[in-house]
């Protein structure tokens, strides 16, 4: 036996079938399968709505904050940066721009003096010594270097007596470049004892921006060992050149002298100071 579906819109034409069909349930078993239908599709979008109200709601709620565990990293000093005001920092901004294109000024380079040599007088023909009388007039000015005389004790001899006149050149009174003298100028304990002396005593001031500055400073080393003359020609600013000068003028150990010709001499001495501020 078949089965029957009493839904169908053939049995419901037969169960209606002169009746009155603008009666209620002839129209709702018409439309009860897209009404069926309807109620499901909008049940189902509702309870899909519902499902996914919450995620919504929460994606709008601010997230708390995600607290890691602490590490052990024992105790951190944290340095309170103070920013320096508008102007000070358009006239650091200046300064800076003063160090950057400073130009690096080469050493002055020196003529070597030639030593003036010192002619012997001239002896007019008449005055000149007779062999015999040689070694008894000798100038006070001269240096004579007499051979040994063998004769008679008398004082005569055969044998020719040679004199030599020599003249001390002058010590040049303009400092020298190391590059020509026979030895160079050095501080005890040699340039890097010097260097660090000069930065155990560079006093370097407050800045706020960190920045790399360098500084050349000229000094003569005198043939005592002293250092004179000390200079800073272009100034990179912040009182630098000052503190540069002060530092080695409070250096008292002396140096030992530059040798020219077998004497001390002034010596022109440049040192680069680079000053790294964090």
């Amino acid at each position: 036996m078949s089965k029957l579906n009493i839904n169908n819109s053939e049995w419901l034409e037969l169960v209606f079938e002169g009746k009155n069909k603008a009666y209620g349930a002839y129209q709702l078993r018409k439309q009860d399968n897209s009404t069926s239908t309807k109620a499901f599709l909008s049940g189902l979008f509702l309870l899909t709505g519902i499902a996914i109200l919450p995620i919504i709601l929460s994606s709008f709620k601010e997230k708390p904050p995600i607290i890691c565990p602490p590490n052990d990293l024992g105790n951190i000093i944290i340095t309170e940066v103070h920013l320096p005001k508008k102007e000070e920092q358009k006239k650091i901004e200046k300064q800076l721009k003063q160090i950057r294109k400073a130009d690096i000024i080469a050493p002055k380079t020196y003529d070597l003096i030639n030593p003036k040599v010192v002619k012997s007088t001239e002896t007019p023909e008449n005055n000149l010594t007779k062999p015999d009388d040689v070694g008894k007039n000798i100038s006070e000015n001269s240096l004579a270097l007499q051979g040994n005389i063998a004769g008679d004790p008398k004082g005569n001899t055969n044998e020719s007596t040679h004199s030599f006149i020599s003249a001390i050149p002058p010590i040049p009174e303009t400092p020298l470049t190391p590059g020509i003298l026979e030895k160079s100028p050095e501080f005890p304990g040699g340039i890097n004892a010097f260097i660090k002396i000069v930065s155990s005593r560079f006093q370097t001031p407050e800045i706020e921006e960190s920045n790399t500055i360098k500084i050349l400073v000229y000094f003569v080393v005198e043939p005592d060992g002293s250092i004179t003359n000390i200079s800073v020609p272009r100034s990179p600013g912040f009182d630098l050149d000052k503190e540069a000068i002060r530092v080695l003028k409070s250096i008292k150990t002396k140096w030992e002298p530059g040798i020219y010709q077998g004497q001390a001499v002034r010596t022109q001495y440049s040192l680069p100071i680079t000053i790294q501020i964090n």
